[in-house]
């Protein structure tokens, strides 16, 4: 039995190999000064590891293949729920709660993916309960939805976690609404997302100069990622005599969905393409075929959007709205930006008539997303040593 298998049979949680992430894993693991040893900190990871696959279990995963290079003494306590529903979704969390809190014991450090609405109280239970037992405390951010006003589930965990609580943003924009909703807060670190995304993505052939506009979107279908928006601005771009191809991925999570994959299918003919979920070898081949990718997303917790990073990453021109962090974002490449969904398709579609597609520009948006990776390999050497570091 190896050594992490017997621990996970001990404690009861999920530990992780750090040999197991090799997919995740592409660039040697930041370095760190000669005044923190991190091999004598005790680290606990708390949040939901991958499947299913979202943005932030996706995060989730990518951090404990970082955190573990540096620390051998981590464990992780999945909170993932699953496909659960009903009776047995409340058992899960139960379980998941128990494994999350015991592996809280004895620990030095605890990073905790803090969870949206509701499940935010759960979060503040588990940074109390971190702070109670010595721990120094790491609150990860994905969500802008208590950013932008104060929310008293958000006041309850800062001040649960206590003055000293480390909060990890994704943006300095995200860092200053969040001091700014709760001012409460005292120490804000910025941990860019670049690179948690598959990088082989910047292995693909940037795009060639064409009149031919693919456009691409891929999410969880939903009205609040902009679907509907998406197959406006194609079926415009059509009627307006542009050469246009639309080439949608992504699982249906909203009946109205169906409506819009309907409405394209019946507005473009051979011109439209729905794949259905997008993962390894196929997402690659739809991020090498688009030109453009369409995100006119609405979504209340929208931040910085790990799928525009891939898009850049594939040298794909970004055509989005302002939702989140996302304008910091983009702010160094060539992207499109709409001032919100309404106005979405009356100001890109101007933008994109009489248009051609540029490898100047595809390169642009490949170097905007290059910098972004260094910044955020930055970030992360400095928290690593954040966490290394004792008081």
């Amino acid at each position: 039995m190896s050594g992490f298998s017997e621990l996970r049979r001990k404690i009861g949680t999920v530990l992780v190999d750090p040999r197991n992430f090799d997919a995740v894993r592409q660039e040697p693991p930041v370095s760190l000064s000669n005044t923190c040893d991190a091999g004598e900190v005790r680290l606990t990871l708390i949040g939901p590891m991958p499947p299913p696959i979202h943005g932030q279990s996706m995060v989730m995963e990518y951090m404990a293949s970082e955190l573990a290079q540096h620390f051998p003494q981590i464990r992780i306590a999945d909170t993932c729920e699953g496909d659960a529903r009903g009776l047995r979704r409340g058992i899960v969390i139960v379980r998941r709660s128990a494994s999350s809190w015991r592996a809280i014991r004895g620990s030095d450090a605890v990073y905790i993916a803090v969870k949206a609405d509701r499940g935010m109280w759960l979060t503040t239970a588990l940074a109390g309960l971190a702070r109670l037992a010595g721990a120094r405390v790491f609150l990860h951010h994905h969500s802008y939805a208590y950013v932008r006003t104060r929310k008293r589930r958000m006041v309850a965990l800062t001040r649960a976690a206590g003055s000293n609580a480390h909060h990890i943003v994704l943006s300095h924009s995200m860092a200053s609404d969040l001091r700014r909703a709760v001012p409460e807060i005292r120490r804000t670190v910025v941990l860019g997302n670049a690179g948690f995304i598959d990088r082989t993505l910047l292995e693909l052939p940037l795009k060639a100069d064409s009149p031919d506009l693919v456009l691409g979107h891929l999410s969880n279908l939903s009205p609040e990622k902009g679907l509907g928006e998406v197959v406006d601005l194609a079926v415009g771009l059509q009627r307006a005599g542009v050469s246009v191809q639309l080439i949608i991925g992504g699982p249906t999570v909203h009946d109205e969905s169906l409506g819009h994959l309907d409405r394209a299918a019946r507005e473009m003919g051979d011109r439209f393409e729905y794949r259905g979920l997008l993962t390894g070898q196929s997402k690659r081949r739809f991020f090498e075929e688009i030109t453009h990718f369409v995100f006119p997303s609405r979504y209340v917790h929208e931040a910085v959007p790990l799928v525009l990073y891939e898009a850049m990453s594939a040298g794909a021109l970004c055509v989005t709205t302002r939702q989140g962090s996302i304008p910091e974002q983009l702010q160094t490449s060539p992207a499109i930006l709409a001032q919100s969904t309404v106005s979405f398709v009356e100001e890109t579609l101007p933008a994109l008539v009489g248009t051609r597609v540029s490898a100047t520009t595809s390169d642009e948006s490949r170097q905007a997303y290059c910098r972004a990776l260094d910044d955020s390999q930055r970030q992360l050497a400095a928290l690593v040593e954040t966490i290394a570091r004792r008081p």
